[in-house]
């Protein structure tokens, strides 16, 4: 691994750790605004799901970014670049699955009323 690669390391983990940290923050703060929607209606939610779903979205242009990047390096590399580009393609797919569950959640915030919940 040369010095080069090793500082393009994150690239190949964002989508892999921002989606599910996107995720997670737009599900606790759900949880604990919830109770505050039904006192007093506000798009907060909905503001915060759409900021955590572009999150998510960027975390996944970061990895298949990373994976354009990394594809020469499996030819000038002696040990490949395999390891590398599954784990930006990981990024990218989990990324995109992840900002589609936050945009569902958000779709069932929608449509169901919070003093129900």
């Amino acid at each position: 691994m040369t010095t080069r690669s090793a500082h393009q390391m994150p690239l190949y983990w964002a989508g892999v750790a921002l989606g599910p940290a996107a995720w997670a923050i737009n599900l606790q703060m759900i949880y604990a605004l919830t109770p505050h929607a039904c006192a007093r209606p506000s798009s907060a939610l909905i503001v915060l799901a759409i900021a955590m779903a572009i999150m998510a979205g960027f975390g996944t242009l970061i990895s298949l970014r990373a994976v354009g990047r990394g594809a020469p390096l499996e030819w000038t590399e002696a040990q490949g670049g395999g390891a590398r580009n599954f784990m930006a393609w990981l990024g990218v797919g989990s990324g995109v699955i992840f900002a589609l569950v936050i945009l569902d959640q958000l779709a069932a915030a929608l449509m169901i009323n919070p003093c129900l919940r």
